[in-house]
């Protein structure tokens, strides 16, 4: 072997992401949407897919891969010795009451199926990879007393607590999404009602705008919801008679193809910058529950740093972290004052680096913090949903 090569896999709730490393840069990154049909085996099958397919696109074979980083969406459970997701994102069976998850899964065995292939493996939630790679590489450089929190699909953390990493008993410390918030809210895909990710997260930013659509815009007299056409909803959001849901936009005047079935985060948020007051009230109480679980994450550890990243979050941070920071200085003074937001540094570079710096040798790390490669990495080779597994 010439040199050394690592891989990276960040498992999200909806994709895959592979990168491969020597101690200059990242050599190529592939990613496909991830597999959530069929059995439990999907997903490591579907990640060793992507690491063989990244291989063959720089020339190498699967055993030149000296380490194997995974940062993973979690929370994690311990089956007979080795480590399996119970990830609400990827297991439909933990509380699938309307097939939002199409599968039956209550956990995935990634640590035995990917140990059957690879000798060296290393896998963290993608909380702690990312409060790791962030005190390595980014925004927490230098601080003993960190909280990173990914907004995203889900909610999750990872924390440096007097320079130590917090990992509990599975590795699952802190799982702020899971805190709960208030009595009989909304269901999380854990089986929680009223927890943070199922206030706050990309999802239920998408599910509470759609229930006020369908609540509020959809009782027009003779008006329902399987029945209504893109004709006839006002820019105010009151249906004419005859109008239903189908077809409503993250506008507010439903675009072709958004209904009010597939309006996701990302609409709501355009519909939040037209000053749709339903979005605005949407967003606002996401960001206020979400400060809430900092509040309460803070009293338990008392950091000094929040850095906070994930899509939902570094898409539309000028809208939310203004929110965030009202509500959250409103706590206790005497724990909240000397707090410090920071956006993620790493951002689009964070799920790549988590998951290599778990298993990047010192040597790598020096010369990656001075040369700061993953800013020079290739453009990403993206598989469709089709694409075979190997």
């Amino acid at each position: 072997m010439d040199k050394p090569y690592l891989a990276a896999v960040d498992i999200g709730g909806t994709k895959i992401t592979v990168s491969i490393a020597d101690i200059s840069r990242i050599l190529v990154k592939v990613y496909q949407p991830v597999h959530l049909e069929g059995d439990n085996l999907a997903v490591p099958a579907q990640v060793d897919f992507l690491v063989g397919h990244a291989c063959e696109q720089i020339g190498i074979e699967r055993d030149e891969i000296t380490a194997l980083g995974v940062s993973t969406c979690g929370p994690f459970g311990i089956r007979d010795g080795e480590l399996v997701l119970v990830a609400p994102n990827l297991c439909g069976g933990l509380a699938n009451e309307r097939g939002i998850i199409p599968n039956d899964w209550t956990e995935i065995p990634l640590q035995r199926e990917l140990s059957r292939i690879y000798n060296n493996i290393h896998i963290e939630n993608d909380g702690i990879s990312a409060v790791t790679a962030e005190r390595m590489f980014g925004a927490g450089k230098g601080e003993d007393n960190v909280i990173y929190i990914t907004w995203s699909t889900g909610i999750g953390s990872g924390a440096y607590i007097d320079g130590r990493l917090i990992r509990g008993k599975n590795g699952n410390a802190p799982h702020i999404g899971h805190i709960y918030l208030v009595d009989d809210g909304p269901r999380c895909g854990c089986g929680n009602f009223g927890d943070m990710e199922a206030l706050a997260s990309g999802v239920a930013i998408a599910r509470d705008y759609k229930s006020r659509v369908t609540a509020v815009d959809m009782t027009s007299e003779g008006v329902t919801a399987e029945s209504v056409t893109t004709e006839g909803m006002t820019a105010e959001g009151v249906m004419a008679e005859g109008v239903t849901a189908e077809g409503v936009t993250a506008e507010g005047v439903m675009a072709e193809g958004v209904t009010a079935e597939n309006v996701t985060a990302e609409d709501v948020f355009n519909l939040f910058r037209k000053g749709d007051p339903k979005a605005e009230s949407v967003i606002t109480n996401a960001a206020r529950y979400f400060a809430r679980g900092l509040v309460s994450i803070n009293a338990i550890l008392d950091t000094r740093v929040f850095i906070i990243g994930g899509s939902v979050f570094m898409n539309n941070r000028h809208i939310l972290l203004p929110l965030v920071k009202e509500e959250f200085y409103k706590s206790f003074p005497a724990l909240s004052k000397d707090v410090e937001f920071r956006p993620s540094a790493l951002d689009s570079y964070l799920g790549d680096l988590a998951a290599l710096c778990l298993v990047m040798p010192d040597d790598w790390v020096r010369q990656w913090q001075q040369k700061r490669p993953w800013e020079f990495a290739p453009e990403p080779i993206v598989l469709g949903t089709n694409s075979a597994l190997k």
